[in-house]
């Protein structure tokens, strides 16, 4: 979702009813990721950035006992015969250092991280679309020309770990031949993790702290210890892996994957920045090679001490190729001005489920497994976050039933809103469309995906992938595209699943549907409160029966239904508490957690 002009995001979304705890990531320069965030009274109110990093309902990491301080200029070392400088006292309990200096007015940090959200950003490969900032002739360390203070002020950190990162010189020209010939590495951040991340931090953008003076011919490499910080007592494991800006100590066998930073010149703020990769670059190590899990800048008085020979830009050039306001970057219709990017529910990665009992207003053998389909939906946005286009996919998973049902999902709209629907798969002749592909007759919009599950299964035997070790049958998936006439206000992703239902056995007047949800204008309404239903209308009751148990599902991912005959309240154990209290008890009935179901009555392929 794209922030507003004043950079906030405001949205609405449909979690599981047992989830107390989201996790946020923004995925931008700048900006702490994987923010654990708290629910409190049905929404999350969070500020990541700003002055204080995060703030709002956010759990915030923190060290578990009391840190232990140290004298200053406390020497530690590792196996080897470098010695590490690094002073307890100088960081607070999460490694932030408490010497900090103050902001610097003269860098631009908003354009700075745009800078850099255009050059390296989140997830994207620099050796596939930067590969000039590692060529092998590209500096990787700051070359001091005159004597010079030296600052670092940090950016971000795109890592979960906790890394330390600490610096070395040497005589220009002179370097050593071998890491464990470097005198001494000065820790600059034991612990260089952004306030609110994932990675427990404290560290926010702006931070700066001077690493001291220098003099003409000297380099000042750098190193990133990964994961090295112990937040209880604040030591630094000096055994941990690390990765140098001299490459060539770094432990890939390859030599195109040795180097693990970028040195950049970003002239405009007149500073150098460094963005370290702190993951192995082996293939099948899991490194994003993104080169922005830790992000620094160098600056120097005078301003012009370090050497610009050779280093590399940032691009400061946005494009926007369709004028949306959306770089190319970030757009993923970069060519299309009436689209800007897709949001997803339940996410691009997951899709929902819906589980029916066909035999309403009777409960029948109560399986829940009479017509189970898998479906995901697609909002396209515009650059003003609105809605231009929904498509729905729907993929039926089984069907426990000698009937041959249908399936619809009714919209919040007027038919008058849907300027097309495409991609449904109707075999028989029971469905009457208007112009638009919505289903006639109807007040609210109303679109039918199938109107046979027998003819997207291509099979008509009855229980269909709900007998164990019977030969699982594959399904065809209903793509449906829905157009409208004019834009629709974000809110509209939030009604999703919206109100879908099942068709019973073709018959188009009985309908079922989950719990509370109104039948549509074609719907038999004589058939509520007969039987197992205990609709009342009056109190706006529907399709749920006396001991408050529902006669369609929704589950919020995959679903692990029952196999033929066995009732669901058989199967899983609390299904019955979490019905009678109206959802308040075991919302994750459904779980795969000790206990809570047995599996041996649970369909396996």
């Amino acid at each position: 979702m794209l922030s507003d002009e004043n950079g906030y995001v405001k949205t609405i979304l449909n979690l599981p009813s047992y989830l107390d705890t989201v996790i946020i990531d923004p995925a931008a320069i700048g900006l702490a990721r994987n923010v654990s965030t708290y629910v409190s009274g049905g929404t999350i109110n969070v500020v990541i950035g700003g002055a204080e990093g995060v703030s709002g309902n956010v759990i915030m990491q923190s060290n578990s006992e009391p840190s232990k301080t140290l004298n200053a200029n406390t020497f530690s070392t590792s196996s080897q015969s470098t010695v590490y400088i690094y002073s307890k006292s100088d960081f607070d309990a999460l490694g932030r250092p408490t010497n900090r200096e103050e902001i610097d007015k003269t860098v631009d940090l908003a354009k700075l991280t745009e800078h850099l959200g255009n050059t390296i950003p989140e997830g994207r490969s620099v050796p596939v679309n930067r590969p000039e900032y590692l060529r092998t002739e590209a500096p990787t360390n700051l070359t001091i020309t005159k004597t010079s203070d030296v600052w670092i002020t940090f950016v971000h950190e795109g890592a979960d770990y906790l890394n330390t990162l600490g610096y070395y010189t040497y005589p220009t020209g002179k370097k050593p031949a071998s890491a464990s010939e470097i005198d001494t590495v000065r820790v600059i951040l034991p612990n260089a993790s952004l306030k609110g991340s994932q990675g427990a931090g404290h560290m926010l953008m702006g931070d700066k702290v001077k690493i001291g003076r220098f003099k003409p011919g000297t380099s000042v490499g750098f190193v990133l210890i990964q994961n090295a910080f112990n937040k209880t007592d604040k030591s630094i494991n000096y055994n941990a892996p690390k990765f140098y800006t001299d490459e060539q100590w770094n432990p890939e066998a390859s030599n195109s994957l040795k180097r693990h930073n970028v040195l950049l010149n970003d002239a405009t703020q007149r500073v150098f920045l460094v963005g370290f990769e702190d993951i192995n670059r082996t293939p099948g190590s899991h490194s994003d090679q993104d080169f922005n899990d830790l992000i620094f800048y160098a600056q120097s008085n005078p301003v012009d001490a370090i050497s610009p020979s050779g280093i590399p830009f940032v691009d400061t050039k946005i494009t926007d190729t369709d004028k949306d306001g959306v770089p190319d970057l970030y757009d993923e219709y970069p060519t299309d001005p009436a689209l800007a990017y897709n949001r997803y529910y339940p996410s691009k990665s997951v899709w929902g489920t819906i589980a029916f009992e066909d035999m309403w207003p009777a409960e029948g053998d109560y399986d829940l497994n009479d017509l189970v389909v898998s479906y995901q939906y697609k909002f396209a946005m515009n650059a003003d976050n609105k809605v231009v286009q929904l498509d729905g996919a729907y993929k039926p998973l089984a069907a426990g039933a000698s009937f041959n049902n249908g399936f619809g999902v009714q919209l919040p709209l007027s038919p008058a809103t849907i300027r097309s629907v495409s991609g449904q798969k109707l075999s028989g002749n029971y469905i009457s469309l208007s112009a638009n592909g919505t289903e006639s007759k109807q007040s609210s919009a109303v679109v039918v995906p199938f109107d046979s599950h027998k003819s997207l299964f291509a099979s008509n035997p009855n229980f269909i992938n709900t007998v164990q070790n019977s030969a699982p049958i594959k399904s065809d998936t209903a793509y449906v595209s829905i157009k409208f006439n004019s834009v629709l206000q974000e809110d509209f992703t939030a009604r999703a699943p919206f109100n879908p239902f099942l068709i019973s056995n073709q018959t188009r007047g009985k309908e079922v549907h989950l719990v509370n949800q109104l039948p549509t204008d074609l719907a038999d309404k004589s058939l509520l409160s007969t039987q197992s239903d205990n609709s009342d209308v009056q109190r706006n009751r529907y399709y749920i029966t006396k001991e408050n148990r529902p006669f369609a599902l929704d589950i919020f991912g995959s679903y692990n239904y029952p196999v033929e005959k066995k009732a669901i309240y058989d199967v899983y154990k609390y299904f019955s508490q979490w019905a009678s209290s109206g959802g308040v008890q075991y919302a994750d009935w459904y779980a795969d957690k000790s206990g809570y179901r047995s599996n041996e009555f649970i369909y396996s392929r």
